[in-house]
């Protein structure tokens, strides 16, 4: 059995890490918010138990940044009026939130050995991660400013197929910032398949970014998303013909919350 520490603050955590270093393990149990757990091994290595460790699990905020525990209850988080706007106020699983965070420019601390880094969230869970988190890291909090930034809108589809060869499950995410009423300035489009980890659709991004909305604009980007599947095999046919209609639905529902997020706006300033 491993030994466990049940420090009583984070920086009594990271000393406790520090000293055991690579062997270090963290306890913290599942965080329904970003799809992690944190369970602690039960043969081998130090665990560091911080399930009752305030910053993984409170929300507040703080110097014009509101900062949501790694392991804070979701149902509560989007109850916070900010988070709510940016991320809606229906319930969201995981992978819609890791997305949303990404998206939104959302900064994620991270505890490791002996102390905290600070990186983009996008670095770190988002699709196509660069700097993910290593075997002794855990996230402790999201981080997102209260002020500025952008007006993002969001829409995420999931279509679940059960027929043989040709069964999956296929989820599509998008977020579009538009430039005035009638040009997209930005866009991230996202799949997966059979809940593996994200990945990008960059040729039906770049297709997007700086395009003039038309009637045929986000047909004509969703056309790509057929491209990531690659084989004649019936069920690699079957998810290049799911998936353009899918992309295209999806950001479709991003347009319209973003076209009813103007109108909110709008309506507030009268």
């Amino acid at each position: 059995m491993p030994r466990v520490a049940r420090p009583q603050n984070l920086r009594e955590a990271l000393s406790v890490a520090f000293v055991h270093r690579a062997r270090t393990r963290w306890r913290a149990g599942t965080s329904r918010l970003l799809g992690l757990d944190y369970p602690g091994p039960e043969t081998d290595g130090f665990v560091v138990d911080v399930a009752d460790i305030a910053d993984f699990r409170e929300i507040r905020t703080e110097h014009e940044t509101l900062r949501i525990g790694a392991f804070a209850d979701p149902d509560s988080a989007l109850r916070e009026p900010l988070l709510g706007s940016r991320l809606g106020r229906a319930s969201i699983v995981a992978d819609v939130a890791r997305f949303r965070f990404a998206a939104l420019g959302a900064r994620l601390i991270v505890a490791g050995i002996g102390a905290t880094r600070t990186a983009a969230f996008a670095e770190v869970l988002g699709s196509g991660a660069t700097r993910p988190l290593s075997p002794n890291e855990i996230p402790v909090a999201v981080e997102l400013p209260t002020r500025g930034g952008p007006s993002v809108s969001f829409g995420d589809r999931r279509l679940y197929r059960r027929d043989g060869k040709a069964s999956f499950d296929l989820r599509v995410y998008a977020a579009l910032t538009l430039a005035g009423h009638h040009k997209i300035a930005s866009a991230q489009v996202a799949y997966s398949v059979d809940e593996s980890d994200l990945t990008p659709l960059p040729a039906v991004e770049a297709t997007l970014r700086g395009a003039q909305i038309a009637k045929a604009t986000f047909a004509v980007a969703a056309r790509h998303a057929a491209d990531v599947f690659h084989g004649d095999e019936v069920r690699a046919n079957t998810l290049r013909r799911t998936i353009i209609p899918l992309v295209l639905s999806t950001l479709k529902d991003a347009y319209n919350d973003a076209r009813a997020k103007r109108t909110q706006r709008e309506g507030r300033r009268r």
